[in-house]
């Protein structure tokens, strides 16, 4: 039986694409929501993720629930009962609501050059790499402007995939054919930009970018 996770206190940055591949490393997702102002387009800082088994939605609870993502502690836990109704967006979306709306003036600025292809989502790192060692190696293929590696908050460890902003779009495809299917820091990378949240209209969470399995 699928389980519906509630996920919290999400980066303003951070777009549909990024959202699932926090949740694909545990098992089948079957749907997956960032909830978006239908307005602005801008994520409301929530989400919610079905994975397809117990085991599964146990595990990603246990690792990443207070996991660090660009600085903010997520809150991941199982969404109430009664899939698609009421109850599983009201309560979440106030707090989410709350918490999230300090932090969306200071992420205008940057939001534009994400948005022109300049994020890039890096994964299959060594646990070991560091936001240094990035930079290093991407800055090969032009000016890198921040480097953010995701790890875990209890050990600090590293959860193997970054965020990577270039200096131009230019920058970014020369990163993309330099280093995606390719070695680099002993592993086969995968490096793709980071796209904007996907638009959807109608149902119970309109207004959000989504996608069913």
């Amino acid at each position: 039986m699928s389980v519906r996770l509630f996920v919290g206190n999400l980066p303003p940055r951070l777009c549909f694409p990024e959202l699932e591949d926090l949740f694909i490393p545990f098992g089948t997702i079957v749907s997956a929501d960032l909830m978006t102002d239908p307005t602005t387009g801008r994520s409301r800082g929530f989400g919610f993720v079905e994975l397809e088994s117990a085991d599964a939605a146990r595990a990603a609870i246990a690792t990443l629930n207070g996991s660090l993502v660009e600085g903010q502690a997520l809150t991941v836990n199982e969404a109430n009962p009664g899939r698609g109704g009421a109850s599983h967006d009201s309560s979440p979306r106030s707090s989410a609501s709350s918490s999230g709306a300090p932090s969306r003036p200071p992420s205008a600025g940057p939001r534009p050059a994400s948005a022109s292809g300049t994020r890039l989502f890096v994964g299959n790192l060594p646990y070991t790499a560091t936001a240094a060692d990035l930079e290093r190696l991407f800055a090969e293929a032009g000016k890198v402007t921040s480097v953010s590696v995701m790890t875990d908050r209890a050990t600090g460890q590293s959860k193997g995939f970054a965020f990577i902003e270039m200096g131009s779009k230019d920058d970014a495809v020369a990163a993309i054919k330099r280093f995606d299917g390719r070695e680099g820091m002993g592993r086969i990378l995968k490096v793709n930009e980071a796209r904007p949240p996907e638009r959807r209209s109608g149902g119970p969470f309109s207004g959000g970018g989504g996608r069913r399995y």
